[in-house]
C-alpha cells in the first residue's frame, strides 16, 4: 500500500511539474477554455451608409503557438463566434492573452480580418460585380497574362487572368464606392516579364450592382 501511494505521489508531482512548465511560457500553448477573457457587444455596419449588417459571422482568434524564430503564428485557435442581429450587434468573447485576429464574414460583403477596435464597431464593404469583355485587334503571344489591381477606397484586390481575345470575365468589385482598376498585360505569368500594354479605368457601382465594361487592349 505504501509503495502504491509513493508511486501515485511521484506521478502527481510529475504531472503538476509538466503543467507548470507548459503554462510558464507565455503565449505558446493554451487550452481554449483557459483563455476566455472579456465578453463584448460588437457592432458591424456597412461602409459609407453606416447601416447595421445582420447575419454577419464574427469570430475571434488567439495564437496557440508562436514562431519565435521568424515571427508570426504557427497555430491559431477560434475562440468565440457570434452572428449579428437586426441591429448589427452580437456578444462575443475575446481571448485573455495572445490575441491574433478577428474575422467577419457575410454574403454580398467583402470578408475582412481586423484588429480590435476600441469602440467595438467594425465596418464591411458591400460587393458589386463587373463583366469585362477583353477585346483586341493586336496579336499577342499565347502566353500573355493580365495583372489587374482593383483599388477601392480602403483596400485593393490583385487579380491575374490569362489573356484570351473576345473573352469575358466577371470580377467582384467594391459597391457604393469608386473603383480604380489598373491593368498590365505581360508576356507571361511572371510579373517581371516584358510589358506589352497597360491602362486603367474607373467604375462607380452601387451596392450589389452588376456592370459591363469592354477593355480594349
Amino acid at each position: 500500500m505504501k509503495k502504491f501511494i509513493l508511486h501515485m505521489s511521484i506521478f502527481v508531482f510529475l504531472v503538476v511539474t509538466v503543467i507548470s512548465i507548459k503554462c510558464s511560457v507565455e503565449g505558446i500553448t493554451f487550452p481554449s477554455d483557459d483563455n476566455i477573457g472579456e465578453t463584448k457587444t460588437i457592432k458591424v455596419k456597412e461602409y459609407k451608409t453606416n447601416l447595421p449588417i445582420s447575419g454577419a459571422k464574427f469570430t475571434t482568434y488567439y495564437c496557440k503557438e508562436h514562431d519565435f524564430e521568424f515571427g508570426g503564428c504557427l497555430e491559431e485557435v477560434a475562440l468565440s463566434t457570434c452572428t449579428t442581429n437586426n441591429n448589427g450587434a452580437c456578444n462575443c468573447a475575446f481571448p485573455e492573452r495572445s490575441f491574433n485576429r478577428i474575422s467577419i464574414e457575410r454574403n454580398d460583403y467583402w470578408s475582412k480580418h481586423f484588429q480590435i477596435e476600441s469602440n467595438n464597431v467594425y465596418t464591411l464593404q458591400p460587393q458589386a460585380w463587373v463583366t469585362i469583355n477583353f477585346n483586341t485587334e493586336t496579336e499577342y503571344p499565347a502566353t500573355s497574362q493580365f495583372f489587374i489591381r482593383i483599388n477601392g477606397e480602403i483596400q485593393s484586390i490583385p487579380i491575374s487572368i490569362q489573356a484570351v481575345n473576345n473573352s469575358t470575365r466577371v470580377l467582384t468589385v467594391f459597391g457604393n464606392e469608386e473603383n480604380r482598376v489598373v491593368w498590365e498585360l505581360r508576356e507571361t505569368f511572371n510579373m517581371t516579364s516584358p510589358l506589352l500594354n497597360s491602362g486603367n479605368f474607373t467604375l462607380n457601382p452601387k451596392k450589389l450592382e452588376h456592370l459591363k465594361y469592354t477593355l480594349h487592349y
